[in-house]
């Protein structure tokens, strides 16, 4: 099997973009474009020391049972965005505009992959989820397999739960999933997942 590898690149129009924007609307301090690229340089090793032999991308191989269609280009620019999977966008800043810490960045590295892992094939399990959580928004349903494949993911490459999981600043939406997931259990949620997506 062939593990991918995550490639970080600079999202220099949308960087560029993001950064104009922020100057004529005065939405507050922007990262330059030195700073940016040396959070970028700093995240590639971030990323290499905690993927040593690849044990990241294995594991999200093994938790998923999917392997990405696609590259692994994540883009990287200072802020103005949230982080996605499609396309793969890293803002450098947090939410409320503060630089975004290394654990933070590892546990979003994690939960746009785990994206990435699952959005293709698995048309039987979603359909399974929009109606067993039909009262639940589409945004919480979309991340209740990705954290209980993260929970599972954290527990094994650093014996603890997610950071998110202790509560903090997510949206609601995320925190229901979480609650959903704590409540049934992650390795629950998973073997559901296991039983419908071959």
């Amino acid at each position: 099997m062939n593990i991918p590898t995550v490639t970080f690149i600079y999202a220099y129009p949308l960087d560029v973009g993001r950064r104009r924007l922020f100057e004529e609307k005065n939405l507050g301090s922007y990262p330059s474009l030195e700073e940016v690229k040396k959070v970028i340089q700093h995240w590639e090793h971030v990323w290499q020391e905690t993927n040593q032999d690849n044990k990241v991308m294995q594991k999200l191989v093994e938790v998923s049972r999917r392997v990405p269609k696609r590259a692994l280009e994540c883009f990287v620019f200072g802020g103005g965005l949230n982080p996605m999977s499609t396309p793969f966008l890293m803002p450098t800043m947090a939410r409320g505009g503060t630089t975004r810490s290394d654990e933070n960045f590892i546990e979003t590295m994690i939960h746009e992959l785990l994206h990435i892992f699952v959005m293709h094939d698995a048309d039987t399990y979603w359909s399974m989820v929009r109606e067993k959580y039909s009262k639940e928004t589409p945004l919480t349903q979309n991340h209740i397999i990705i954290f209980a494949m993260l929970a599972k993911a954290y527990q094994y490459l650093f014996g603890q739960m997610p950071p998110s999981f202790s509560g903090g600043d997510l949206p609601e939406e995320y925190s229901q999933a979480i609650d959903i997931v704590k409540d049934v259990g992650y390795e629950q949620v998973i073997a559901e997942y296991n039983t419908l997506v071959q």
